[in-house]
C-alpha cells in the first residue's frame, strides 16, 4: 500500500496518459451526486469547486459536457464552481475563452487556480472574464519580506475587486495571515488554520451538525 500520493506525483502521470479527462468527469460526477444527496436531505447547499484540466479545456464541447454530468443529477449550476489553472492560458486562448463564456452562460462560476504561480496573471486577469481567482500558497509561505509581500497581495486583491472578482487566499495557516487578509478585504480563506482537508462524513458533521 503506498497511502496517501500527492497530487503533484500521480497529476502529471494522468496528464500524459489521458487518463485525465476520466478524473475530471469522476469528480465532477461525484460532487453533483453529493450535491443532489444534500439538496433531497433538506440541508443548505454551498458552491463546491471541481479542477477542469487543461486538456479538457482544450475540447470545443467541454461547457456542454459539464451540463450533461452536472444535469443528469438536477443540481442547479451555481452550486458547481469549475476551476481552471495557469497553465490553461498556454494553450488555445480563442477556445478556452469561447468555453469560459459558455459556461458562465450555463450558470456556473468559474475560478483560478493557483493564481500567481505562473507567468500569464495579469494577461488571464485582462482577457478572462473570470467570477473567483485563488491567490496561490506560495505568496504565503516563508516570505523574506513580509511587509514586500502583503503589498503585493493587497494590490492584487484590490484589482480583482475592481474587475469584479471575488478571493479566495489559500494555505493561510496563522492568525497574523487571517487578520491581514480580513482587513483586505479577501472574501474567502482556505488552509490548515481553518480545517485539514476531510473526508466526506466529516464535512457534513462541520457544515450541519
Amino acid at each position: 500500500m503506498l497511502g496517501f500520493i500527492s497530487p503533484g506525483k500521480f497529476i502529471p502521470l494522468f496528464e500524459k496518459n489521458g487518463f485525465i479527462l476520466q478524473l475530471d468527469d469522476y469528480m465532477l460526477e461525484s460532487v453533483a451526486h453529493l450535491q443532489a444527496a444534500w439538496a433531497e436531505q433538506g440541508k443548505e447547499l454551498v458552491p463546491i469547486s471541481v479542477n477542469v484540466s487543461r486538456a479538457h479545456f482544450a475540447e470545443d464541447n467541454l461547457a456542454e459536457h459539464i451540463c450533461g454530468i452536472v444535469d443528469k443529477f438536477k443540481v442547479p449550476h451555481k452550486y458547481i464552481e469549475l476551476e481552471l489553472t495557469e497553465s490553461a492560458f498556454f494553450d488555445d486562448k480563442a477556445v478556452l475563452l469561447t468555453t469560459v463564456r459558455k459556461l458562465k452562460d450555463f450558470g456556473f462560476k468559474v475560478s483560478m487556480d493557483d493564481f500567481g504561480a505562473g507567468y500569464s496573471s495579469l494577461n488571464s486577469l485582462k482577457e478572462l472574464p473570470l467570477d473567483i481567482i485563488k491567490l496561490d500558497a506560495e505568496f504565503f509561505r516563508s516570505v523574506d519580506d513580509i511587509k514586500r509581500s502583503n503589498l503585493i497581495v493587497g494590490e492584487t486583491i484590490s484589482l480583482a475587486k475592481k474587475l469584479g472578482m471575488e478571493i479566495v487566499a489559500e494555505g493561510i495557516e496563522t492568525r497574523e495571515q487571517v487578520d491581514f487578509l480580513a482587513k483586505q478585504d479577501c472574501d474567502l480563506i482556505q488552509g490548515f488554520y481553518f480545517s485539514k482537508p476531510l473526508p466526506v462524513a466529516e464535512f457534513e458533521q462541520k457544515a450541519w451538525s
